[in-house]
């Protein structure tokens, strides 16, 4: 096996020079206008181009084959919960920023408020593995855009002194969910759907997805934060990325509903059975299998 050692330098390369150049924009002296953030961002996305270029029609072993976004429903799937782990980048971030310099809660005070996440997520996931197989992915993954966007609105519109009961706590509880159970349902989907020789490959996209949400909306809910700052002043700046999260929750609610078609898990063939299965047919009637490899 060879390694992609071109892809790999430009993908790394495009990316890192593309999130940098975002999230370092909000912060240099004349934000886009100063020099070195557009050419820094223009490189990135030539990099990336080329790497694209590159893992299509270059390299003989890509790091992400073709084969793997041809299977049913991954690319909105993979979109709709890269945009919802970004949401909870900003909840996370701001969320935490707006609860101690706004509302005058104490690191300590934070942390205790941010227990039922933890707690809920817990749960959620221990529920989520008996309730696969009874309710519709597509389902899940409404309940899940809808609680993210929940969590980003009740920070949106909660006031100053606002009961915790109320406002926050009800926050916690929808943030978990937005996350919990698309990753998880993410995490089921793509390694059930690939064959054992790609399962690396899933677990480094599901990593990636990860990652990359919360680092590029991050970076893009610093320029709305930093950019309204000054004019609506420091409390209404947090609540502008909050009203961020909403948009980009609803975006990826409609990119559920239209395209996560993910039936209910069920005891079925693994991939590699049934890449074996077609081989034999294809044996025996004379044609050619599909290939799940280049």
């Amino acid at each position: 096996m060879t390694m992609d050692w071109l892809g790999a330098a430009t993908t790394v390369s495009g990316l890192v020079l593309v999130v940098f150049a975002i999230t370092e924009s909000a912060h240099a002296e004349h934000r886009w206008r100063t020099p070195y953030i557009p050419v820094l961002f223009s490189v990135g996305c030539l990099l990336l181009m080329l790497a694209i270029y590159v893992e299509g029609w270059v390299a003989s072993m890509p790091l992400l084959p073709r084969d793997i976004f041809a299977v049913k429903a991954m690319v909105p799937l993979t979109v709709s919960v890269w945009l919802l782990i970004g949401t909870v980048g900003i909840f996370l971030l701001y969320g935490t920023q707006y609860l101690e310099n706004i509302m005058g809660a104490s690191p300590l005070q934070v942390v205790a408020w941010y227990v039922p996440m933890v707690l809920g997520g817990l749960i959620l996931s221990t529920v989520e593995g008996f309730i696969l197989h009874l309710v519709p992915g597509r389902i899940l993954l409404i309940i899940s855009g809808l609680g993210a966007i929940g969590a980003q609105l009740l920070l949106a519109l909660v006031p100053i002194g606002g009961n915790y009961w109320a406002w926050i706590f009800p926050a916690m509880v929808l943030g978990t969910v937005g996350i919990d159970l698309s990753y998880n349902l993410m995490a089921v989907f793509i390694t059930t759907q690939l064959p054992r020789a790609h399962q690396g490959l899933a677990g480094g996209l599901i990593n990636s997805v990860l990652q990359l949400g919360v680092a590029l909306i991050l970076g893009l809910a610093d320029i709305v934060q930093t950019y309204t700052v000054e004019e609506a002043g420091l409390g209404k700046s947090y609540k502008n990325t909050f009203w961020f999260g909403v948009a980009l929750g609803t975006t990826s609610l409609v990119l559920m509903i239209i395209w996560g078609n993910i039936p209910k898990a069920k005891s079925d063939l693994t991939a590699d059975e049934k890449a074996e299965l077609e081989r034999e047919a294809a044996s025996e009637s004379g044609t050619a299998p599909k290939a799940w490899q280049r």
